[in-house]
């Protein structure tokens, strides 16, 4: 065995049991996938305001028992947003389904204190993460909030949350923002 063939085994050798340890004393996966809320606004003066509001990605492929981290893009972000879990069957798909959401106003009060009002520094997000089914995100009714209050004297927020994806290997996961449903995804399971 050559010099070179011999240093290759050598850190071979090492670098696997490195690698299991590591995994073994997190006690989770090495993976993991990340979504975040993009928000690009375009004003056309006396015309209209495009709000480009959306998940990038929309569509994410995530081994079960991975954390899936869902965050701002941008460090200047700060609209409060929400990635729940709902029943494909509740997605809006219309514009009248999206202004009179029915899911997004359970969204809602899981999440903030008054759902009567809109979320923001007077009305603080109380419940970042809601687990309906078991711990991580499985079922229709899990949700993740972000929101990062800029006002002086307003309660902490959060801009980013990471979570396992507990859901079983072959389900998909359909998602919005139950603050604004034009927002969705989904989360394939591996």
């Amino acid at each position: 065995m050559n010099a070179l063939a011999a240093a290759v085994v050598a850190f071979v050798a090492l670098a696997v049991p490195s690698a299991v340890a590591a995994e073994s004393q997190t006690g989770r996966k090495a993976c993991g996938v990340t979504i975040q809320v993009k928000d690009h606004g375009k004003y056309v003066v006396n015309q209209y305001f495009l709000d480009a509001m959306k998940f990038v990605p929309g569509t994410v492929t995530i081994k079960s028992g991975c954390d899936l981290t869902f965050e701002f893009a941008a460090p200047n972000d700060n609209d409060p947003h929400s990635l729940s879990l709902i029943k494909r069957s509740d997605v809006p798909r219309t514009n009248k389904q999206m202004e009179k959401c029915k899911v997004c106003k359970q969204i809602k009060a899981d999440h903030v204190g008054d759902p009567t009002e809109p979320a923001g520094p007077h009305n603080p997000i109380v419940h970042w993460v809601v687990n309906v089914g078991k711990p991580g995100l499985d079922v229709p009714g899990d949700s993740l909030s972000i929101f990062e209050s800029k006002s002086k004297g307003a309660p902490p927020g959060h801009s980013k949350v990471t979570v396992p994806v507990s859901a079983a290997a072959g389900t998909t996961l359909y998602y919005i923002c139950g603050m604004h449903p034009w927002m969705q995804g989904k989360i394939i399971v591996a």
